[in-house]
């Protein structure tokens, strides 16, 4: 799914009422809102479909699968999304 199909089915969902532009402006400016959250680092929690948070991964030793020399992975910071119990249960149930 696009942001296009996203923006088309919240338009379904709203009604002849509303523009297909206002629409792309909603789901624009709900995506901005969880971009800049994440990247200032805070917490965000949608009940029902999941967390999007920050995760501060350590410094590593990897190895490089060419040559196979050790190398030094630096530590960062890194989104993570983290599906809801409910979220997950629906998926498993349309197998």
């Amino acid at each position: 799914m696009t942001k296009a199909d996203l923006i088309e089915q919240v338009h379904e969902a709203i009604g002849p009422g509303v523009t297909k532009k206002d629409c792309a402006a909603v789901v624009n400016a709900f995506l901005n809102a969880i971009k800049g959250a994440v990247i200032d680092g805070r917490h965000i929690e949608i009940r029902g479909f999941g967390t999007f948070k920050v995760r501060e991964r350590r410094t590593r030793m990897a190895r490089n699968p060419r040559t196979g020399d050790p190398v030094r992975v630096p530590a960062r910071r890194v989104p993570v999304f983290k599906p809801s119990r409910l979220l997950r249960e629906e998926v498993a149930a349309r197998r």
